[in-house]
């Protein structure tokens, strides 16, 4: 397979992977009270997302907590690419999409009914939230779709193995919110299992009907 070929296969890992690493150095290069400012308006906390900042949403995907971890962004593009690769660029993008979003706004749901019960701290409000690590742990998931027999039960297994181990050993929202885009992910790989076993079942049932339609010439022969 030729470069430009694999090129637009990955086109979606590559550009999101080039844009997160420019906004890494960009905001990387600000003084610590500028990179703080940047981080929070780009934030997904409660505040911004009940003041109707929806942009948020976009915005902190691209952006990390501190200073770069480069090791952790390629893991990321690392599993990007073997995710936009084998299921394509529309299920990679509704994974991400879903993971991202979703797990997002039931945290964002779970930490209004926590602040207003007056079970967690008005603080959290206002947390700097940014990151991929949602959409991350929803692309994982629903990679399961392209698994067979027990390494699905093994993929399942040990990725929830890992979220639940981190959320005891670190018991806050992103814990809740790691575990949630999980699932999400989990729930997408079992449609599109579903959804494909379908489409192949009917395909066979077409195909079976046209031959008993259209006998071949060896039948007819006789």
């Amino acid at each position: 397979m030729r470069w430009p070929a694999v090129l637009l296969r990955l086109k979606v890992t590559i550009a999101y992977s080039v844009l997160a690493a420019t906004a890494a150095i960009l905001v990387g290069h600000l003084g610590p009270h500028a990179q703080w400012h940047v981080l929070l308006r780009a934030s997904t906390n409660l505040r911004n997302l009940g003041d109707g900042h929806v942009g948020t949403l976009v915005a902190s995907a691209f952006l990390t907590d501190g200073e770069p971890n480069w090791v952790w962004l390629g893991a990321v593009a690392l599993l990007f690419a073997v995710a936009e690769w084998i299921s394509g660029s529309t299920r990679f993008l509704l994974a991400f999409a879903a993971g991202h979003v979703g797990a997002t706004v039931l945290v964002a749901a779970g930490l209004f009914v926590g602040i207003h019960a007056d079970w967690l701290e008005d603080s959290l409000a206002v947390a700097v939230d940014v990151g991929v690590s949602y959409a991350a742990a929803a692309v994982a998931g629903s990679l399961i779709r392209y698994l067979r027999g027990p390494w699905r039960v093994l993929w399942a297994g040990g990725w929830l193995a890992l979220v639940g181990a981190s959320a005891i050993a670190d018991p806050s929202f992103t814990a809740f919110g790691h575990a949630t885009a999980l699932c999400i992910g989990l729930t997408l790989g079992g449609y599109f299992l579903h959804h494909d076993a379908k489409a192949l079942r009917d395909r066979y049932i077409a195909d079976a009907a046209t031959e008993s339609v259209h006998p071949t010439s060896a039948m007819t022969s006789l």
